[in-house]
């Protein structure tokens, strides 16, 4: 027997709900997108992430669409910091609601910064402190702070990402969300 769509956004969080977790992380990337000057094509949720894979076979709920995938390398190799807190702010905003994250979004966000990065060996909290210029604990702590600032305007994005319809949100209409919110 296989799960409505509905169901199984639900198995993944009985607590909350996987749909609550998945329209909290990508608002969290976009407000973040927007905040730093990040700008992207769209962001969405999609309605059934079993026929949502990413290009490494992951299930995703969602996503930030650059305008093109060499955009977030060339981000990570200009600015690391800024790159580090916008892939991160995904998780940062599930964990900020629920004190938790779905399996898996922040390794997997940590690790796509990683990668792009140029930290492809294993890694430790001094080689992640050295690419960040601050111990990892403290470039997380920041990051948070900062999304924290910008809640407002992460609530409204995922409240509109969270509509029935599942239609995105262009960088534009995420501005506006971002600006009515101040």
């Amino acid at each position: 027997m296989s799960l409505t769509p509905a169901a199984f956004w639900n198995a993944l969080c009985l607590e909350h709900g996987g749909l609550s977790h998945a329209v909290l992380h990508e608002a969290g990337h976009a407000v973040m997108a927007v905040h730093l000057g990040i700008a992207f094509v769209d962001v969405s949720i999609s309605r059934d992430p079993r026929d949502n894979k990413s290009d490494v076979g992951r299930l995703t709920g969602g996503g930030v669409q650059m305008a093109s995938p060499e955009d977030v390398e060339e981000l990570v190799k200009r600015d690391l910091v800024g790159s580090f807190q916008f892939l991160v702010a995904g998780a940062l905003a599930e964990y900020g609601a629920f004190k938790h994250c779905l399996d898996g979004s922040y390794r997997t966000d940590l690790n796509l910064w990683r990668n792009y990065a140029g930290l492809l060996e294993d890694q430790t909290d001094e080689t992640l402190a050295t690419a960040l210029g601050q111990p990892l604990k403290d470039a997380l702590k920041a990051a948070g702070a900062l999304l924290e600032s910008l809640s407002p305007a992460v609530t409204a994005t995922a409240r509109a990402l969270g509509n029935d319809d599942y239609a995105p949100l262009t960088y534009a209409e995420v501005c506006d969300l971002v600006e009515q919110a101040r």
